[in-house]
């Protein structure tokens, strides 16, 4: 087999291809031990509501599994929440599953728990064509007749741990002016381990890796509702480095102790909520930056009624997404529709429970 795989990463790009990439690698080489690729799993949207919103989930401190976007978003959530999450992507070649757990704890600190599984499905293999291109123009048996060698799947698991606390800044103000305008900036980390699964012409193949992320969120409120007594209008900047470790993945069972450089990036976004209920919506518009392999622009809208049902348009980088959702009480769930590069992506659903 081909030591050199498939390299070229694009952001966002499916995993299902990536592992396809592989079978094709193997076509033209001859030792099965050289199979592998370190998928990046955590470029994969999670969180439905970001994901409907152009995946610009830096600066948005919605739910508990936005901290796969920001370690420091999950500061700002005040109630415990839990959340599960399952998606059908790239018109069903694959799957995916994320669950969440936050908890706030004492002065204005939390912990969050994260976790995601990338399965997909199978994925077929196939030999190297014998002879040379003349020589199989020539003969026709030398062919290929369209069926595969054999089968293997690609696996993959992404667990989070993340810690963030909230720093209030004082500013000053005049005598007379003293509604309660936040000016907070929360500090998170996350610590995660990842490990991949792939199992070509019956060999065990497995990856492994220990990273990190930290993040920022600054938080300015602008104006004040003294009947509702909450924030009206704030803004909220983020800031995420994501695997800054420098840590590589290693993968065993390799004869020769192969291991790939895991990337570190960075994104940097903008959010801005708005609840003075124009057009009877509280309106939330966000923005971000990520440089990965290269620069990608991603921007989403989200309008609630009656602080109930929930439209969600957004663009990450050239694919477009959309959604919806529905609260009642501490309970949401929420939808959302990719138009995914590869094939779409016509399902994900969330279910979020506050209490």
């Amino acid at each position: 087999m081909a030591s050199a795989l498939w390299a070229g990463k694009e952001n966002l790009l499916s995993a299902t291809v990536i592992a396809c990439g592989i079978a094709v690698a193997c076509a033209y080489g001859q030792d099965v031990a050289s199979v592998r690729y370190a998928a990046e799993l955590d470029n994969l949207p999670a969180s439905c509501r970001a994901a409907s919103m152009g995946d610009a989930g830096v600066a948005l401190p919605l739910d508990a599994a936005g901290v796969f976007w920001n370690p420091s978003a999950h500061a700002y959530i005040k109630s415990y929440e839990l959340s599960a999450e399952y998606a059908k992507l790239y018109g069903g070649l694959s799957s995916q599953g994320c669950a969440a757990i936050h908890v706030p704890l004492q002065e204005q600190m939390s912990v969050d728990a994260f976790y995601t599984r990338f399965q997909s499905g199978t994925i077929s293999q196939w030999d190297t064509l014998p002879g040379t291109e003349l020589a199989r123009l020539a003969d026709p048996s030398l062919r290929a007749d369209g069926s595969s060698s054999g089968s293997f799947t690609n696996d993959q698991n992404l667990l989070v741990l993340s810690i963030a606390r909230v720093f209030p800044m004082p500013v000053p103000r005049l005598t007379t002016y003293s509604y309660p305008l936040p000016v907070e900036l929360s500090g998170g980390i996350n610590f995660k381990g990842f490990w991949q699964t792939l199992n070509p012409w019956g060999q065990v193949r497995m990856g492994m890796n220990i990273n990190a992320d930290a993040g920022l969120l600054l938080r300015v409120g602008i104006d004040y509702d003294l009947l509702k007594k909450q924030v009206s209008r704030e803004f909220y900047v983020g800031l995420d480095v994501r695997n800054f470790l420098g840590t590589r993945m290693v993968w065993l069972h390799s004869p020769d102790d192969y291991q790939e450089t895991v990337d570190m990036s960075e994104s940097f976004g903008v959010s801005y909520i708005d609840r003075t209920h124009i057009l009877g919506a509280t309106w939330i518009a966000t923005f971000a930056v990520l440089r990965d392999y290269g620069y990608t622009y991603h921007g989403g809208l989200e309008a609630q009624f009656a602080d109930m049902i929930s439209f969600r348009v957004g663009v990450s980088d050239k694919t477009f997404t959309c959604g919806a959702g529905v609260t009642f009480k501490n309970y949401s769930l929420d939808y959302a529709y990719r138009f995914d590069e590869i094939a779409p992506s016509p399902l994900r659903l969330s279910l979020r429970v506050a209490f």
